[in-house]
């Protein structure tokens, strides 16, 4: 058998291709994953606040995720309205996780009556990566023109009536509390009520669900006096007539009750007025009570009796028992819960849901699929190479060419 010593080959043109195929095929791979893990996104979102003037003010926050600066544009937006702070550019973030670097931008003038408003956003960011971002605000389309509540009267006392009075009035916008002194605020419904003269008294208005007030919403006042009436000081009861002369005929006024009245969860307390009527005396049962308000329990009953002072007298006829009788305790529902101008009756979720990032780069499994079938075909073209190199030394050996 012949020896031949071995010539050194240099790699035929086969074998170098599949290698750098092989190399190539790995390093798009690669690269691939690397893009998929290395998402830009522009975060956005909102919250909106009902004005004024009837419209919402939704303030939108875009977050930039990446550790570049974020150049931002707008594509679109929906509700209506006027958008300002776009474009604009949004710092580099210093870590890929919160808090990220952020801008504002508003957008005003939404009607009252939507029910939702959008922003659509475009990134460019400093590696010419460009991705296209949204957000959205669900609105409770209730936000309505603010109004002013109706203002409540004070009436003071005169030569004629030895009591003032206030009088709260009927509103579809706000509901009124009434403190008398420094009592508690107690709720009020529309009607005037007699007080007795150097009685101070607060009302407060508060609006109404779904409704927003301006302007005054408080007031009080202090019932004074008659003053002077035709010349005399004040207006005590007048003296009784002299002997021979007949007595002062007077009307005695009507005691009044107010039931209670559910608000905001809770019922209000029932209260009675005593009016003040010079010449007149009222009695609970056989007690004095002077003119004013006077607290009652749900369901109690009250009897309430006019007398006639000394040189007064009543004219025949005329009333003078009246019974009050307060209403037995109603069932409040519980006082709901408001934001913005909406009813929510159901608790707010523990947890907002976790955002997810958009998919930005190259498909992985797609990418992996092709990069093993390109890694067999080099790995295929390598094996035939050296079978063909075999072959031909075996040929030389047999043939001695």
């Amino acid at each position: 058998m012949r020896l031949h010593p071995r010539i050194p080959r240099l790699p035929r043109p086969r074998s170098i291709a599949a290698l750098a195929l092989s190399v190539g095929v790995g390093g798009v791979a690669s690269l691939a994953l690397v893009t998929a893990a290395s998402a830009h996104a522009s975060l956005v979102s909102g919250s909106a606040q009902c004005q004024s003037n009837g419209t919402y003010t939704v303030t939108w926050t875009i977050s930039n995720d990446w550790i570049l600066a974020d150049s931002i544009i707008e594509t679109g937006h929906t509700g209506g309205g006027t958008l300002s702070g776009l474009p604009t550019t949004i710092p580099a973030s210093p870590a890929k996780t919160p808090p990220f670097k952020s801008v504002t931008v508003l957008q005003t003038g939404v009607s009252g009556s939507a029910k939702s408003a959008s922003l659509s956003v475009k990134g460019t960011w400093t590696d010419k990566v460009t991705e296209n971002n949204s957000g959205s605000v669900t609105l409770p389309g209730t936000c309505s023109r603010n109004t002013a509540a109706t203002a409540p009267t004070f009436t003071n006392a005169s030569c004629t009536v030895a009591t003032g009075s206030y009088t709260i009035p009927s509103s579809t916008v706000a509901d009124y509390f009434v403190a008398i002194g420094n009592g508690a605020p107690v709720a009020a419904p529309a009607g005037t009520v007699s007080e007795a003269v150097g009685t101070l008294i607060k009302i407060t208005a508060q609006a109404k669900p779904g409704k927003t007030l301006t302007g005054t919403t408080a007031w009080s006042a202090t019932i004074s006096g008659a003053g002077t009436c035709g010349g005399g000081s004040s207006s005590p009861p007048p003296p009784p007539p002299p002997p021979g002369v007949s007595a002062t005929v007077v009307t005695p006024a009507v005691p009044t009750i107010t039931q209670g009245v559910c608000l905001s969860g809770k019922e209000s307390a029932a209260f009675y007025v005593i009016p003040g009527i010079t010449g007149v005396t009222y009695l609970n049962g056989t007690t004095g009570v002077a003119a004013g308000k006077y607290t009652v329990a749900y369901g109690s009953t009250t009897t309430i009796t006019a007398a006639a002072l000394t040189g007064f007298t009543f004219a025949p006829g005329a009333t003078t028992t009246w019974t009050l009788t307060a209403n037995k305790a109603a069932t409040c529902a519980a006082a709901p819960t408001q934001v913005l101008g909406t009813t929510f009756t159901q608790p707010p979720p523990k947890a907002p849901p976790v955002a997810v990032l958009p998919f930005t780069g190259q498909p992985v499994l797609q990418t992996t699929l092709v990069a093993i079938g390109l890694l067999l075909t080099g790995g295929l073209l390598v094996a035939s190479s050296r079978r063909h190199r075999l072959s031909h030394l075996t040929w030389i050996d047999r043939t001695g060419k």
